[in-house]
């Protein structure tokens, strides 16, 4: 009964929260008496986030709510997500990877999957304290400074890790990976180009063409030692601190976890996150910032290869913006989202080249 699977947040009860936080080392013989469920958090383009409020018989020094993360209610987005790794890689990485590396994210207490049943389910800190990011809004450049502080501590304790080969979490890896991003990318740009091509400039659309003839040498890398990347750096994942005691920037959402550059993590938030202008005008100091932190801790990270590996990085947007075109719920929110992503790093892509750059 303890380890068991709910993966929809309207079955969870007092019973089964109590059972689990107890496993985790939360409750220490308390009890649950009510849940409540407070209400989602965010837009749940891949799963359902949420917040619950829970009520204890002793409640002095126990967690007045916490956040639930589920699958997805569209079977489709479930199907595709189980299949492609991608809920996971989210489960895997608080439950085995988080320890191992230096970034800021809520404590996960609870990380059960069932494969045979499509479900998982996370049970988290509830950082109260802070707010979402909004890619609409953007980020500040001081809020930018403080995401690469957290990419260094995320990239820089598995750089070049050959571990991460073998992990079941970042598969396929390496030559697999390429295949399958080529595999994806060849079925979903022209559905794509379908969906929001409307909005797109002749030339983003050309680059969003012309990149399946090289996404397969793009995949295998520049050729610079790989580590974890989290694939999905922008700030809609970031949670913003707004109360002392909140940490000043903190990242969630790790559904695309995985080994490759870790300067595509750097490139997707610069080229997401910001406008064309502002970007062009602070990228080259952004990027030395970004690269002064890995130094510190330990990275051999020439300026050269920086501005390489960020060339290469900036198809990384591409690539999940076109693919999440289509596995992605129909929303009006998630349609100009996935617009604006899409337009932003493949206008980011041209800037710089990348094209060019793989040959």
């Amino acid at each position: 009964m303890g380890a068991r699977v709910v993966g929809d947040p309207n079955a969870i009860d007092a019973e089964w929260m109590s059972q689990a936080l107890e496993e985790a080392g939360v409750a220490e013989g308390a009890i649950v008496t009510d849940v409540r469920l407070a209400g989602y958090i965010g837009t749940g383009q891949m799963s359902r986030s949420c917040r619950f409020n829970l009520t204890w018989d002793q409640p002095v020094g126990r967690p007045v709510s916490v956040v639930g993360k589920f699958p997805s209610e569209d079977d489709n987005t479930r199907v595709s997500a189980f299949e492609s790794g991608t809920y996971l890689g989210e489960c895997s990485f608080y439950a085995e990877i988080a320890e191992t590396v230096d970034v800021c994210t809520p404590r996960c207490w609870v990380s059960r999957w069932d494969e045979e049943q499509h479900s998982f389910v996370l049970i988290m800190e509830d950082m109260a304290g802070s707010v979402q990011g909004d890619q609409f809004a953007g980020s500040t450049l001081d809020e930018v400074a403080l995401a690469l502080e957290q990419a260094a501590g995320l990239h820089a304790p598995r750089w070049g890790d050959p571990s991460l080969a073998s992990l079941p979490a970042l598969q396929p890896a390496d030559d697999a990976r390429a295949q399958m991003l080529t595999n994806y990318y060849a079925a979903t740009y022209q559905p794509c180009l379908d969906r929001l091509g409307g909005n797109f400039s002749p030339e983003v659309s050309a680059l969003i063409t012309d990149f399946k003839d090289v996404i397969g040498r793009w995949s295998a890398g520049s050729g610079s030692p790989h580590t974890l990347v989290h694939g999905d750096f922008r700030p809609d994942n970031f949670l913003l601190g707004r109360t002392p005691d909140a940490p000043p920037l903190a990242v969630v959402d790790w559904q695309t976890i995985h080994k490759g550059l870790g300067l595509s993590d750097v490139a997707y938030l610069l080229g997401g996150a910001i406008d064309q202008a502002t970007r062009q005008a602070n990228e080259r100091d952004l990027l030395e910032h970004y690269r002064e932190l890995m130094v510190a801790r330990g990275v051999e990270l020439s300026a050269d290869h920086a501005w390489r590996d960020y060339r290469w990085g900036t198809l990384h947007g591409v690539v999940i913006s076109v693919i999440a075109a289509v596995l992605a719920d129909v929303t009006e929110r998630g349609d100009q989202m996935l617009t604006l992503m899409a337009t932003r790093h493949a206008q980011h892509a041209i800037d710089l080249d990348a094209l060019a750059l793989i040959g």
